[in-house]
């Protein structure tokens, strides 16, 4: 009887094991439901270029000419403001997409006025300058301006709120309207990182500040799907 006892203990302790091992292959086995990674869109940043005033003089037009007679390149985007704005919105935003991308997040970049989903994330910003008193204003590329130094305002939004916050609001000052550039107050949501635009220095520095933006909007990303 003691032998038949002890058959039957080792018997179910066998089918519990057995039984135990089979639970935790199926449970192993069954794949887990993935999470949906969000998409992050890139747009252009706020750039403005500077309007230069025409000159109708013979002086302008002979510039006109020889700046036609240009090849497009450095020289050329130097004596045309819009051309190197472009030139720094398209680096940022490309810089940024690719950053993103290194980070594991699925970003791409979209043009002006493209449409956009009701799902993911929208990545936008503005470049900025701060004056004399301390105010900060929207950066202006072009001759005659003399900026070198830019900031850049950031936000992340989630493209499923009804509406979209504003980045910023303009401040109307009587004597800053004579100024370039239009004086505004950023929300206080926004992430700023630090930009200095100087010569031969300035892709580098516009790739460096958008790894720092990328590393920020990723981490917030992270810690927003857990």
């Amino acid at each position: 009887m003691v032998f038949r006892s002890v058959g039957i203990i080792c018997l179910a302790t066998c089918v519990w094991a057995s039984a135990a091992r089979c639970l935790a292959a199926d449970s192993s086995a069954a794949p887990s439901t993935p999470v949906a990674q969000p998409v992050v869109y890139v747009s252009d940043f706020d750039l403005d270029a500077a309007n230069v005033t025409p000159d109708s003089g013979p002086g302008h037009r002979a510039r006109g000419i020889v700046g036609n007679l240009v090849p497009e390149g450095p020289l050329r985007q130097q004596q045309d403001p819009q051309a190197r704005a472009r030139e720094i919105v398209a680096l940022m935003a490309q810089s940024l997409t690719d950053d993103l991308r290194k980070a594991g997040v699925d970003a791409r970049r979209v043009t002006p006025g493209e449409p956009l989903p009701h799902s993911g994330w929208q990545v936008r910003g503005v470049f900025l300058s701060v004056d004399e008193g301390n105010r900060l204003r929207r950066a202006m590329v072009g001759m005659g301006s003399g900026q070198s130094q830019f900031q850049v305002a950031v936000s992340c939004d989630n493209l499923a709120a009804p509406e979209l916050p504003p980045l910023y609001q303009s401040v109307e000052e009587g004597s800053s309207r004579d100024m370039p550039g239009a004086v505004i107050k950023l929300n206080p949501y926004v992430i700023a990182a630090k930009v200095v635009l100087s010569g031969r220095d300035e892709k580098t520095a516009i790739r460096k500040s958008a790894g720092q933006i990328a590393e920020q909007l990723a981490q917030r990303l992270q810690a927003g799907a857990k």
